[in-house]
Formats: C-alpha cells, sequence, structure tokens
C-alpha cells in the first residue's frame, strides 16, 4: 500500500515540477514578445522619421533603449538558466515518463544565454547605427548624421 502512494506520490511531485517548467518556459515567451514589440516600432519610428533627432533628446532615447535591452537580456539569460537547471534535474530524478526525458534531452538549451547576447547586442547596434543616422545633420553639409558627428567630435 505504501509503494502506490510513494510512487503517486513521486508522479504528483513530477508532474508539479513538469508545470513549474512550463511557467518558466511561458515567461520567456513573453520577455522575448515584450522585446521584439519593443524594438519594432523604434525601427520603424528611426527608419521612416526622416527629420533630424536633436542630441539631447537621442542621448537619452540611448541610455533608455540601452537599460531596457540590458534588463530585458538579463531576464531572459536568468530565465534560461533556470529552464535549462529544471531541465537536467527532471531528467535526474524522472524515472517514470523516459519519453519525457527523451524530449528534455533532444530539446537542450544550454546555448541560449549566449543567442541573448547575440540578439540584443545586435538589435542595440542596429538601433544606435540608425540613431547616428538622424542625430548631427545640422552640424554640416554631409549627407549623414554619422559623417557629422565623427567630423564634430575629430575635426
Amino acid at each position: 500500500m505504501t509503494f502506490m502512494a510513494d510512487k503517486e506520490l513521486r508522479e504528483t511531485e513530477l508532474l508539479d515540477y513538469l508545470r513549474v517548467y512550463v511557467m518558466i518556459w511561458q515567461k520567456i515567451d513573453f520577455i522575448w514578445g515584450l522585446f521584439i514589440t519593443s524594438y519594432i516600432p523604434l525601427f520603424g519610428f528611426l527608419h521612416f522619421y526622416q527629420k533630424q533627432i536633436g542630441l539631447v533628446f537621442a542621448l537619452m532615447f540611448l541610455v533608455a533603449i540601452a537599460g531596457f535591452t540590458f534588463v530585458n537580456g538579463q531576464a531572459l539569460r536568468q530565465h534560461y538558466d533556470i529552464a535549462v537547471t529544471m531541465s537536467r534535474e527532471f531528467r535526474r530524478r524522472n524515472k517514470l515518463f523516459p519519453d519525457i526525458n527523451g524530449a528534455l534531452l533532444r530539446t537542450a538549451h544550454d546555448g541560449r544565454a549566449r543567442m541573448v547576447l547575440f540578439t540584443h547586442g545586435a538589435s542595440f547596434a542596429g538601433f544606435v547605427y540608425l540613431m547616428g543616422e538622424r542625430v548631427g545633420t545640422d552640424l554640416c553639409q554631409a549627407s549623414t548624421g554619422w559623417v557629422c558627428l565623427w567630423q564634430a567630435m575629430f575635426g
């Protein structure tokens, strides 16, 4: 009788663990969605707004977007670390559901933290490039803001 109760308790514990694991992935999806839906309008604004952007506004905008990108990236990296740790722990404890172990092993997520660094870095670099195109064009007669900024800084 205790063996059956013990087995049911382990099954319930594993299923609760799996439920939390799924919730972590839902949070990861939400954080990615927040990042993507924030950057799309930024790129659209900088692409379609053809007027010059003031330097002070650009710097404040840059600091705000840098902060958002950093916090979002850190949240993603932490949640990926939690998901990877939970996956390993679940596979270690799970003897009742071998198919789930196989699926978790095939979808290992160890490199996702590096991917976040790449995606967020590339997005921020693209934002900085587009912002530089809109700043400083009144400082000189060049066609792009980057040339004007370069001339203003280095002569």
